[in-house]
């Protein structure tokens, strides 16, 4: 399982994925699954389960968490979550 934040641009993907990092956790910009995605073609950070609250802590701090929160629970399976 797997933890999605929405961003609203490349950029800000990159920024937040770049945070992450130097607070060590491991993060990957992935494109946002269309299902997901409102306005086309979005992207998203991907955090792995157990350090998707102290992810979402750090993003919250920074200004960087615009938008949705999803929980991966599977291949396509996405839940909405808040922190």
């Amino acid at each position: 399982m797997r933890y999605l934040f929405m961003c609203k641009s490349l950029t800000y993907a990159q920024r937040s994925q770049k945070l992450l990092e130097r607070a060590g956790i491991s993060a990957n910009i992935i494109k946002s699954p269309s299902s997901l995605s409102t306005r086309g073609c979005g992207y998203s950070v991907s955090v792995g389960y157990v350090r998707g609250s102290r992810a979402a802590e750090i993003l919250k701090k920074s200004n960087l968490l615009q938008g949705k929160i999803y929980l991966q629970e599977s291949i396509g399976s996405y839940k909405e979550v808040v922190f």
